[in-house]
């Protein structure tokens, strides 16, 4: 019963965000869409925002569940977003958006994480390195997707998301060599 019942009020919420911004939406909206009282959505949820955070757990596993491999789960994601225009835009000019930015950063890790133990099978990678390219790589995509949102999703997601592959395909092989052998060379900074 309770994942249906979250399910349900995640739905009402996306169906109101269609229509207006997360900051003008109010739990009595909810629980009236969803058609529970009160007390349902506060045994879920401590807030509007703790079911915004669900709501969009939930989405991104929908949206990637079908990705076979990086490339498709980037694909996924900016399909995703460029769809639900309206949901995206009124989480993202809202007080929710931290949320929304939370979400896709940890969606970018996990694709940059899969991409670079990929690229870098074989090669020796202290586990620094690896997580300041799995960083590095994480904002960079992260902060292309805000970017692409903030200028209205002008560019196809088609597009967007073969010019990342084109720049990420072998880019990782090359930098995970790299830093290793950085790493086996790397001298005393000097103070």
């Amino acid at each position: 019963m309770a994942p249906s019942t979250k399910l349900a009020l995640a739905n009402s919420l996306k169906h109101l965000l269609q229509k207006k911004f997360l900051d003008d939406i109010t739990v009595k909206e909810i629980v009236e869409d969803c058609e529970v009282n009160r007390q349902t959505f506060y045994y879920h949820f401590q807030d509007i925002y703790d079911l915004l955070h669900w709501f969009l757990e939930h989405e991104t596993a929908e949206a990637l569940q079908d990705a076979t491999s990086w490339q498709s789960a980037l694909m996924d994601v900016f399909q995703y977003i460029q769809s639900n225009h309206a949901l995206i835009y009124h989480i993202y000019r809202s007080s929710g958006r931290e949320h929304l930015d939370c979400q896709l950063f940890t969606m970018s890790r996990a694709l940059t994480s899969r991409l670079l133990e990929k690229a870098s099978d074989g090669v020796e990678l202290s586990e620094r390195d690896q997580e300041f390219l799995v960083d590095f790589y994480m904002y960079a995509l992260a902060g292309t997707m805000l970017a692409w949102m903030a200028d209205d999703m002008k560019e196809e997601p088609a597009e967007l998301a073969a010019r990342i592959t084109f720049l990420l395909e072998e880019e990782f092989q090359r930098v995970a060599q790299r830093f290793s052998s950085f790493s086996n060379h790397e001298t005393e900074t000097p103070r």
